[in-house]
């Protein structure tokens, strides 16, 4: 009878909890430095294509202005080329992240594009 008292007590006293409320500071969630690595080497190749996507813009105007036919389509088939990430939206607040040219770029001047039509 004593036994069952004990594990009976036992129970009752193993099953009290708290309500204590939780927030965000109550949880941390670590990365391993090599999954953090990761995130920054396709964040740093992230941001390269972006760099060559404003450096072949920004050639594609020039030979427009300049009515260059064959430099206009070298540089379209080389921004045709260029390997476009999807990355998820949490990688995108990530410290590191390169925002893509925008058509706010594009309005404001920053980069400037238009068609040439044959004749």
């Amino acid at each position: 009878m004593r036994c069952w008292i004990i594990v009976l007590m036992l129970l009752g006293y193993g099953c009290i909890h708290t309500n204590k409320e939780l927030s965000d500071s109550d949880t941390h969630v670590g990365r391993t430095p090599e999954y953090q690595e990761e995130i920054d080497a396709i964040l740093a190749e992230d941001a390269e294509n972006k760099r060559w996507e404003r450096i072949y813009l920004r050639e594609i105007a020039v030979a427009q202005d300049n009515s260059d036919d064959a430099a206009y389509k070298f540089f379209i088939i080389e921004y045709i080329k260029l390997p476009r990430m999807v990355l998820p939206e949490w990688m995108k607040k990530e410290e590191g992240y390169v925002e893509p040219v925008s058509e706010a770029d594009v309005l404001r001047g920053q980069i400037r594009i238009r068609l040439i039509r044959k004749q």
